[in-house]
């Protein structure tokens, strides 16, 4: 009896079209040519309607949600044909069974408009689910790996180093407001000793090399801006140089500096901006780009979710790696904050990267800690450096 339950399907412009493999799934393996199914300008109305802002209009989150499951639908009915399909039913069924979680790794190739479909949407019209929202069938963007990432060992709290940077000539970011709204969404973690949140004062490229060095951290979290290159083509985030201007630092970049500090695992890039450049978003390239790098996961938190789903976001997903979950299933996890806090189509916006097969990017080391007694000085605990 299988114990690997994974899905894992591969899609990919080759020479003679467009094809989709199940490479592994507890059911076996298969193949089947697809065909796109929408045009570039469909592609890109599409795009629109599902990032266009909501605010507070019911009607319109409705129409974002019934568009997500129109999309999710035609996406799925597309690649999940035919044996696979046939694959797909039977390895669910098995897991089922089993009260096993399926992970699907959908691994897409370098063809941009493959890329830019939103595949977080894809809907089970047989189960009427969205295959990204059940916990049972947490869905990421894969990349395998030539050699086996195990769990970091990690004795609580986990740690966590926030770089926040609002430079010059970029809109003005309320750093102090994001600061507290972050705290007082992870402050219980704090009070028990799970996870401990640091900011990095100075948001510059050395002075983050300086804290890794001085300090063990396990995940990396940005907030700031994003930008296209068009020099290099490429995504790009934003740091601070010593004068408080803006410094572009690409994927590739941080991923190196990321790399040489074995304990960091994961990058969550939270972005106040919402530029985007022929579909593509800046910080979906950057974090596909941590992870060819070796970063073991990296999450896209965009702009266009509003700030009470985003802060439900945050909270589930910190308190699920917390708990030494799975990465993938923290996501689906926080998808659904995002859905329960807000109707529409924001949850299927956040982005996961990672080339871990189970998910796991952290074991606790000795007992899970006791419960905090009252929680003092919080505010200290959670800013010291």
């Amino acid at each position: 009896m299988t114990t690997d339950w994974r899905f894992d399907l591969r899609l990919e412009l080759t020479e003679d079209g467009y094809r989709a493999t199940v490479e592994h799934s507890p059911a076996g393996a298969a193949w089947s040519a697809f065909v796109l199914p929408f045009t570039s300008g469909e592609q890109h109305t599409i795009a629109r309607q599902l990032l266009a802002e909501a605010g507070d209009r019911e009607d319109r989150r409705t129409e974002q949600f019934t568009l997500a499951r129109t999309v999710g639908g035609r996406l799925f009915d597309t690649i999940f044909h035919g044996p696979i399909r046939d694959l797909w039913q039977e390895s669910w069924r098995r897991a089922y069974q089993e009260r096993a979680t399926l992970r699907l790794h959908l691994s897409v190739g370098n063809a941009p408009e493959l890329r830019i479909l939103p595949w977080e949407y894809l809907y089970d019209e047989t189960r009427e689910e969205f295959i990204a929202l059940s916990v049972h069938t947490p869905l990421s963007r894969y990349q395998s790996l030539a050699h086996q990432i195990r769990p970091f060992p990690v004795k609580p709290p986990l740690r966590v180093l926030v770089v926040m940077a609002g430079p010059e000539g970029y809109p003005p970011l309320a750093i102090g407001r994001e600061w507290r709204d972050l705290v007082d969404s992870v402050d219980y973690l704090a009070a028990d000793n799970r996870m401990v949140f640091d900011r990095l004062p100075k948001p510059t490229l050395l002075d983050l090399q300086r804290r890794l060095r001085q300090q063990e951290y396990h995940i990396l979290h940005f907030v700031g801006f994003s930008i296209y290159d068009p020099q290099t083509q490429e995504g790009v985030l934003i740091f601070e140089d010593e004068m408080g201007r803006g410094r572009a630092v690409s994927g590739q970049h941080l991923g190196s500096l990321l790399g040489d500090h074995f304990s960091l695992r994961l990058a969550l890039v939270s972005i106040r901006n919402a530029a985007r450049t022929a579909g593509i978003e800046p910080a979906a390239q950057v974090i596909d780009q941590l992870v060819r790098r070796g970063a073991p996961a990296a999450v896209y938190q965009p702009a266009l979710l509003r700030t009470r789903p985003s802060l439900a976001f945050i909270h589930e997903f910190y308190a699920a790696l917390a708990g030494f979950g799975p990465v993938d299933e923290a996501m689906a996890a926080a998808r659904r904050a995002i859905q329960l806090e807000e109707a529409g189509a924001g949850w299927g916006l956040p982005y996961l990267a990672m080339r871990v097969a189970d998910g796991c990017l952290f074991e606790r080391k000795g007992p899970p800690p006791a419960p905090a007694k009252p929680r003092l000085n919080l505010r200290s605990v959670l800013t010291r450096r």
